[in-house]
């Protein structure tokens, strides 16, 4: 199945320590009902049928590199320097045939095919650079929030930077995209370092789109459960009991 005249090609950042987590794996390789986390998201992409999956790797990279085999090509992230560094590390390898990368976060193992393709439909139907997953999520987590009028995007911001009143907002983005290839190309370089985090993180990547007058837009999505990350010990519990029990999962 094809989702999309386009080449679309996918990024996993999974070059995360996950020292929250209580293990001695790396995290995109933390067990989840006896499957790591990467695992579900790399199935989903297959599924979606992506024309190659890309895995960016970082702590114990090896062991990464070793689970991921010939699923996808894995690229190294010498330093976790944030989100944006992480894609822009992937970038010089992306083949010219790449018309549109999505960039998702390993540690979402709930994310389901169909929203997938939902995101990749939404970003071509509008002809957007960039269109991202959000949802009205029914508890708070740490996430950037999506700021709206009238449905339309005003701005994102992560909660660091976020007003009082911006931190009640409940749309979240929970850094689940797609990109026009070149548009990465053009704007990754010009993100800069956060102030206080020295990091370099791809929701900037937004507002630098939309000032240039680029096309930026979201699917949301009804279950805010598939975009949640996994975390800790009782975050894997909780996604667990899901697997177990929803049969949308099943």
């Amino acid at each position: 199945m094809e989702i999309s005249p386009r080449s679309v090609h996918s990024l996993v950042l999974a070059a995360g320590k996950g020292s929250r987590m209580k293990s001695n794996l790396p995290k995109p390789l933390v067990p989840l009902e006896g499957k790591p986390l990467l695992g579900y998201l790399l199935d989903a992409l297959e599924v979606s049928a992506v024309a190659a999956q890309w895995v960016v790797v970082g702590h114990q990279g090896d062991l990464v590199k070793e689970f991921v085999g010939d699923r996808a090509a894995c690229v190294w992230q010498p330093e976790r320097l944030g989100t944006a560094h992480a894609v822009e590390c992937a970038l010089p390898r992306l083949p010219e045939s790449c018309d549109d990368l999505l960039v998702f976060v390993g540690d979402s193992p709930l994310i389901r095919p169909q929203t997938i393709q939902r995101l990749v439909q939404r970003h071509h139907s509008t002809r957007a650079a960039c269109a991202f997953l959000t949802a009205t999520f029914g508890q708070h987590f740490p996430y950037a929030r999506v700021i709206t009028e009238q449905d339309q995007l005003v701005k994102v911001v992560e909660e660091r930077d976020a007003t009082e009143a911006e931190k009640e907002v409940r749309e979240y983005l929970s850094s689940h995209f797609i990109f026009q290839k070149q548009a990465l190309d053009r704007f990754i370089p010009l993100i800069s370092p956060h102030p206080r985090t020295a990091e370099r993180y791809l929701t900037d990547a937004i507002d630098l789109l939309m000032e240039a007058g680029e096309t930026v837009t979201f699917e949301k999505i009804d279950d805010y459960r598939e975009l949640v990350g996994l975390n800790t010990p009782q975050d894997l519990a909780w996604a667990a009991q899901l697997l177990q029990n929803d049969p949308q999962w099943a």
